[in-house]
């Protein structure tokens, strides 16, 4: 297949993938306490959060090249393990019960040099993306849904449990598909100081679903919701290679009962150059707590630390094709 697709001007790239459009890794504290129903520690003081997003790429196919045809388009398949982790200062049990979204996510991406009226100004840069993805998301846990209810997970007495959720060991599960739209827009480029300005925006819609293991149950369903929709805002402004971010997104859950409130989060980042792909970020979420089963909870937290926008494996690529010491 892949030497039809070359001999059709598709390109395989093996070792140096495009990243466009996928999760960053996050590692920060917060000065804001956890609710959760049921812990007596609570409201819980944190010690640090993490998400590890490594985004695992499948051989990519290019079509055409930007730096020689001022165009690009790339088809991508990505895993991507996504695991957040809490950890609380308690005495006891002090990681909160992970959530993991593991998820598949199927690429196509467009990149374009775009000229004004007078070819000797600044060029722009547009890029475009679709994003494709299937994913599980769950905590792990085997608990009842329900704090009312007693034994584990499908086996629960009473079945029909009522709120508030057992947010301590209850079982939250999901399988789910998303779909998102991005748009980056890139002007006064100048390629030889590594400085532009970057303005994009982005939409999605998620569906939850029952099909398959770990799907989603009715009880869930009912107060969970059917899906998210949200969109998000992005300025950059990049200058000799150093990076500076402003960042807004919104979501808001349908088909939940009782309705919830949407959750709004803004984001400011600077990644030096020297950083080569990690460097610090205030970010302010207020709205549904993102962390699995406390979906119910409301939150208003100020977060600071680390993000990281580097893909693991090695990049030893040279001129000749081969790493060094196999020359």
């Amino acid at each position: 297949g892949w030497g039809g697709a070359e001999a059709k001007g598709l390109q395989v790239e093996y070792d140096l993938q495009t990243p466009l459009f996928l999760d960053r890794t996050y590692l920060f504290v917060s000065p804001n306490r956890i609710h959760r129903q049921g812990d007596p520690h609570s409201p819980l003081p944190l010690v640090f959060e993490g998400q590890f997003a490594p985004n695992l790429f499948l051989p990519q196919l290019k079509l055409d090249d930007f730096k020689q045809d001022g165009r690009e388009t790339l088809f991508s398949a990505v895993f991507t393990p996504n695991i957040r982790l809490r950890m609380a200062n308690t005495d006891s049990n002090p990681i909160l019960p992970p959530s993991y979204l593991m998820k598949l996510t199927l690429q196509a991406a467009h990149l374009r040099l775009l000229h004004g009226p007078d070819r000797d100004s600044a060029p722009r840069v547009l890029a475009l993306g679709l994003n494709v993805i299937a994913g599980h998301y769950s905590n792990g846990e085997d608990g009842c849904f329900f704090a009312n209810q007693t034994g584990t997970d499908p086996n629960c007495e009473p079945q029909e449990g009522t709120p508030p959720l057992n947010e301590i060991t209850g079982s939250f599960s999901t399988n789910l598909l998303r779909f998102e739209l991005h748009g980056r827009l890139g002007f006064a480029v100048d390629p030889h100081r590594l400085s532009a300005w970057l303005l994009g925006a982005n939409v999605f819609f998620e569906l939850n679903s029952a099909i398959g293991p770990g799907g989603m149950s009715p009880a869930q369903r009912r107060v969970y919701g059917n899906g998210h929709w949200g969109v998000g805002l992005l300025g950059e402004r990049a200058v000799n290679g150093n990076r500076f971010r402003l960042e807004g997104a919104y979501s808001h859950p349908f088909g939940e009962t009782p309705a919830q409130r949407g959750t709004l989060s803004v984001e400011a980042a600077a990644n030096p150059r020297w950083g080569s792909g990690f460097g610090v970020f205030a970010r302010y979420v207020r709205g549904q707590d993102y962390y699995n089963i406390l979906f119910l909870e409301r939150i208003s937290l100020w977060q600071f630390g680390l993000v990281f926008e580097l893909n693991p494996g090695a990049r030893l690529k040279t001129d000749s094709g081969r790493p060094p010491g196999f020359q």
